[in-house]
């Protein structure tokens, strides 16, 4: 029987054991998959301070909400409107219109409480479904209508 040397003996371990680390950490070594999935239109649990649109806003006072802007007879409550954000959902884009390259969006700016940057949504008007770009991602809106998010829209 022959034995191994020290050094030997000191290669196989070094060895085994990046095997094993490789092996432990082969999940973070495969390339992720970029498959966009559906969410909420608000994140989960998230402290929402105001919704900011074209000088229109939606802001929290305390444990209600107030809206703000030029129109001043809206005909959904804030607290409806705020209801709205909060069932919204981004289901991911089949297929983007091609006439969206001409349409203008919304641009909507949900500021959220120890967020320093809001979150910056790009609503496409006059589309069936609404499309919503967020985070360079392209969706649609379910479980609400564009007119109840921005009621002075109408």
């Amino acid at each position: 029987m022959t034995r191994l040397s020290q050094r030997a003996m000191n290669n196989v371990v070094i060895i085994a054991m990046l095997i094993m680390i490789a092996l432990f950490n082969l999940d973070s070594l495969r390339p992720k998959s970029n498959i966009v999935q559906t969410r909420s239109l608000l994140p989960e649990d998230a402290y929402v301070l105001k919704i900011e649109h074209d000088g229109n806003s939606l802001e929290r006072v305390g444990q209600q909400w107030r809206q703000k802007g030029q129109i001043n007879n809206l005909t959904t409550a804030p607290d409806m409107q705020f209801s709205h954000w909060q069932r919204g959902v981004l289901t991911p884009a089949t297929s983007i219109p091609e006439a969206l390259s001409d349409v203008q969006p919304y641009i909507i700016v949900v500021w959220l409480a120890g967020d320093a940057n809001g979150l910056v949504y790009a609503i496409y008007p006059n589309t069936s479904p609404t499309v919503i770009k967020f985070e360079n991602n392209w969706y649609t809106l379910a479980n609400t209508e564009l007119d109840k998010l921005l009621p002075w829209i109408e």
